[in-house]
């Protein structure tokens, strides 16, 4: 994959100390080879350590989820909405479903992956037309691995194919991994570091041009 860092935005809703340890979005362009029409993107939550978790990707009524391209989403016709429902074996064997869009947390098929969609409504995005919520959220509890950064800081949350140029704005919610201590010192200097911190990061604006 070639990493693209592309233009992002910020406006945060949140105090500062929620928000400390998501750092930005990140998009690197997948080389679908052309198998299917339009550019393959992966959006990744890029975190400041290894551990740190995002657990539900959500839209509310005072802050609102959308991702919308000037053509449509590149929409397979054994694809899912959300990478829960793809089955490993048969992304493998059918030629152009590697390249589907979807939604995830951390991981790309079924493959032990508890993802639950929670009044999300993917008519719309299931014609390849914008994904939208102001009532819903994809999520996993977390506990579970899917729902923690890799040693790179990086989570994967969708993968999107497209012809045309992608706007959104994305919710994330999580916590932080709690910080080693090395002895009794650190914990009288940090004594808040054994304690998770809540990570909740608002109006987050994706561009891919």
């Amino acid at each position: 994959m070639v990493s693209r860092f592309l233009t992002l935005a910020l406006f945060l809703g949140s105090v500062l100390a929620s928000q400390a340890q998501f750092k930005s979005l990140v998009v690197e362009e997948v080389d679908n080879k052309g198998e299917v029409p339009g550019r393959t993107y992966r959006v990744y939550a890029q975190m400041e350590g290894e551990g740190d978790v995002i657990d539900a990707v959500f839209g509310d009524g005072s802050d609102y989820l959308e991702v919308s391209s000037t053509a449509p989403f590149y929409q397979h016709e054994l694809g899912a909405n959300s990478a829960n429902d793809l089955q490993r074996a048969t992304v493998q064997s059918e030629p152009g479903l590697k390249y589907d869009s979807w939604v995830t947390i951390g991981f790309e098929d079924n493959y032990m992956n508890a993802l639950t969609a929670f009044l999300m409504d993917f008519s719309g995005f299931e014609k390849g037309e914008k994904l939208y919520t102001d009532n819903g959220a994809w999520f996993v509890t977390p506990d579970m691995r899917q729902a923690a950064a890799g040693p790179d800081g990086k989570l994967l949350l969708m993968q999107l194919t497209t012809e045309g140029e992608v706007t959104g704005r994305l919710n994330l919610h999580g916590r932080t991994r709690p910080l080693p201590l090395r002895n009794l010192e650190d914990l009288a200097q940090y004594p808040d570091s054994l304690v998770p911190r809540l990570i909740d990061v608002r109006k987050v604006e994706l561009s891919i041009r």
